[in-house]
């Protein structure tokens, strides 16, 4: 009985396969199931492929309407990929419920300012926890949340820095605090907390305008520039979980807030009111490759036969090359996989983890790149890719290697000979991602990249 459903559904999968194809030829998968004899399939893995690393391109950190959930911080600095830093630009914003009121009050004294940021225990890379100098800059002008921002960005800031913190960064921990209201300790989520300079924040206590109006706000505190140096070369990245529900959940972490005591006769009453983090927030990525193996490697690019490299972030990306597709001219393709396998270089895998999931673009005619037939159907379809285009990572004892489905982009290369096939691997939401990885080119002796082909003689 077991035996005739696991034989039900392997052929439920083949059929629902199918479907994803569009007009492409059949992809033949479960040949285990099949009479090959009968069928006279046919396995070649013998094509000869080259590959190479090139520069990656910027990638969007802001798009409107669309809910991001990581903004990374911090720097990485090795001699494989070079200097890595990522920084962040933010504004706040009064909120829409309920504005301030400390305008009002008669016998008002400042207390502080305080920038709470929610840590995102899932990204960080290099290290778990290091030691960290958080600078808080302000913008020399704001920008609009409905404005596209990439990872090149570069808006003007002002100095000295209006807030700045020397902390060993924990993002797993939870933090304890003394309420500023009933002077209880509470216990909160894992969080940075970043106390502003006191003329800055007695500038916005005393701007009336700026309590009353959106306007206003925005133009006194026009956003800002947050960066993070290690304080003994640590490479560390981490992340902030800036999501909507996040941002804007009752019991947010994320806010500005603003601290202050007001005298009543005998009594001093502790109030505090609360900003919000606006949905524009932008990561800024700067590579500096000067005298790293990547750098030597763009340049040289006959060295990618032995290794090549991929970096999120807009880093960098690796290119693979078919060059004798030719000779699969005339026959029915069933499947095609490639195999990749990663490097085992020191000091890379065990401090930064290759990434779970890859993904494979080719140039389209307009010379951008564009995701392969094989993702783009599925997410088309609305359906997960990766059980069926593969691309995640699979590690044994000895051996990290990723295998990725890209039949229907083999075929589209036999059909059309103006269609590119050269493959470019790229990593999965790599703007939110800080992974990399180094991998073992087309012509490396021991693991080499390797194209397998299932085909149907004539």
């Amino acid at each position: 009985m077991a035996q005739n459903t696991i034989t039900n559904l392997s052929w439920i999968f083949i059929f629902v396969l199918s479907i994803f194809i569009g007009c492409q030829d059949p992809i033949i998968v479960g040949n285990d199931l099949l009479d090959e004899e009968r069928l006279n399939i046919g396995v070649s893995d013998t094509f000869d492929l080259s590959s190479y690393t090139i520069s990656g391109e910027r990638v969007v950190t802001h798009r409107p309407s669309v809910d991001s959930r990581t903004y990374l911080l911090g720097n990485l600095n090795d001699n494989v990929f070079g200097k890595t830093s990522a920084e962040i630009y933010l504004k706040c914003q009064l909120s829409s419920t309920s504005k301030p009121n400390y305008h009002l009050e008669q016998l008002i004294k400042y207390d502080s300012l305080v920038l709470v940021l929610a840590y995102d225990s899932t990204a960080t890379y290099a290290r778990s926890i290091a030691a960290q100098k958080v600078e808080v800059f302000q913008l020399n002008q704001t920008f609009s949340e409905l404005d596209t921002f990439y990872s090149d960005t570069n808006l003007p800031f002002g100095s000295p820095a209006i807030g700045e913190v020397t902390t060993v960064i924990r993002p797993k921990d939870s933090v304890s605090i003394v309420d500023h209201v009933t002077r209880k300790i509470v216990k909160q989520g894992p969080q940075l907390r970043i106390r502003f300079n006191e003329t800055f924040g007695k500038v916005l206590l005393d701007n009336e305008n700026a309590a009353k109006n959106d306007t206003a706000f925005a133009e006194l505190f026009r956003g800002l520039y947050i960066k993070s140096t290690s304080l003994d070369n640590t490479p560390f990245l981490y992340g902030f979980n800036f999501s909507d529900a996040a941002r804007n959940s009752t019991n947010s972490v994320n806010k500005l807030i603003m601290y202050y005591n007001v005298s009543s006769g005998d009594t001093t009453l502790r109030k505090t009111y609360e900003y919000l983090i606006n949905a524009a927030t932008i990561n800024r990525y700067v590579h500096d490759r000067s005298g790293s193996q990547v750098e030597n490697f763009i340049l040289n690019p006959t060295l990618g036969d032995s290794l090549t490299f991929l970096q999120s972030m807009g880093g960098v990306k690796s290119v693979i090359k078919f060059n004798d597709l030719n000779k699969l001219s005339g026959r029915l393709i069933n499947k095609a996989e490639l195999d990749i396998y990663v490097a085992d270089l020191p000091d890379q895998n065990g401090f930064y983890p290759p990434p779970p999931q890859l993904l494979a673009s080719r140039k389209n005619s307009s010379g951008t790149l564009s995701l392969i037939p094989d993702i783009v159907q599925l997410v088309n379809a609305n359906v997960n890719f990766e059980p069926i285009f593969g691309g995640s990572l699979n590690s044994t004892a000895q051996i990290k290697k990723y295998t990725i489905n890209i039949t229907n982009h083999i075929k589209s290369a036999l059909k059309d000979n103006t269609y590119n096939s050269d493959l470019y691997l790229g990593i999965l939401t790599e703007s939110e991602t800080p992974h990399r990885a180094v991998l073992y080119g087309a012509g490396h002796s021991q693991y080499p990249m390797k194209l397998k082909i299932t085909y149907t003689k004539n």
